[in-house]
């Protein structure tokens, strides 16, 4: 039953990214997603109550993805943590080139925010030990590295993601800095 799951709901998402390849996000119907992944709509309906639900879904497993890579690499440091996400991310520009022409880069800021809540509770990322320095910095992280990376695809992809890492990491440190 897991592997049927995982099935739909992966024909699901292929199929939205090939249609959007075609049309624009918002001429898409629910109907014209269950035609491309052959499923039905009870089907659609089973593992998604919206379009958009299918985006939240992919951007979920890219996380539990990146989590499982920085936990495995033992990243605790700002400067590391940065560059995973740069190099994670440079691998799905595809999809977030998708995302932000079908004008849903509110999902980024807003899925980097609560990724960025959990990450505070399972890594120290802060400059001191303060637990509340903690979960500041990281909605912090969050929400200053999104926009980041939203400006680093409109640059396309120019800058190589290990300087962009250094970037962001002077930013970050200037601003601890000058907050203390």
């Amino acid at each position: 039953m897991i592997d049927q799951r995982h099935n739909a709901q992966d024909y699901i998402t292929i199929a939205l990214y090939y249609l959007m390849s075609k049309k624009e996000y918002d001429a898409i119907t629910v109907r014209d997603i269950c035609e491309k992944a052959r499923i039905s709509r009870m089907s659609f309906y089973r593992y998604f109550t919206c379009k958009e639900d299918i985006f939240i879904n992919y951007c979920d497993a890219r996380f539990e993805e990146f989590f499982s890579q920085i936990k495995a690499k033992h990243i605790h440091d700002i400067r590391s943590f940065l560059s995973e996400i740069f190099f994670f991310l440079q691998k799905y520009a595809r999809q977030v080139n998708i995302l932000k022409k079908a004008h849903k880069e509110n999902l980024i800021v807003e899925k980097f925010t609560d990724y960025g809540k959990y990450l505070a509770k399972h890594i120290n990322l802060s400059i001191d030990n303060n637990q509340i320095a903690n979960k500041i910095l990281a909605s912090f992280l969050a929400g200053g590295t999104a926009n980041i990376l939203l400006l680093w695809f409109e640059l396309g992809l120019d800058v190589p993601p290990e300087e962009m890492a250094e970037i962001a990491t002077s930013i970050f440190r200037s601003f601890a800095e000058k907050t203390r």
